[in-house]
């Protein structure tokens, strides 16, 4: 019995890994399908695609659209919790000079409004 046991817990994760591994490839090729060129045209168009599509689709940016404030603390929640390597000050002020250009508060593209409830407040 604790060979099966042992057997199944093993083909369990197998599966797990699986998943994983699957979804983590659908969203590689969602996000290597989106370009730099596809966004808005404002200076540091590259630089906020090469920093944002690292982790996810650019499409997740397009979704917000908030003022400075929130685009920064943004910025420093995705720092924290999830790893992206700091920008320096310049870099990081042409992140935020792009985004509050390309997705100003209102501007949340195809959503009606939907603001990533795991954002900071």
């Amino acid at each position: 019995m604790r060979g099966f046991i042992c057997g199944l817990t093993a083909a369990c994760t197998a599966a797990v890994a699986a998943a994983f591994i699957a979804g983590a490839s659908a969203q590689n090729s969602i996000a290597s399908e989106e370009t730099a060129e596809s966004l808005p045209d404002f200076k540091g168009r590259e630089e906020t695609f090469g920093y944002c599509i690292g982790c996810h689709s650019f499409k997740v940016v397009g979704r917000q659209g908030m003022d400075r404030a929130r685009w920064d603390d943004t910025l420093n929640w995705m720092t924290e919790k999830h790893g992206m390597p700091p920008p320096d000050t310049e870099t990081r002020k042409l992140l935020l000079d792009y985004l509050v250009q390309a997705y100003p508060p209102g501007s949340a593209t195809g959503t009606g409004g939907w603001v990533n409830p795991f954002a900071p407040k």
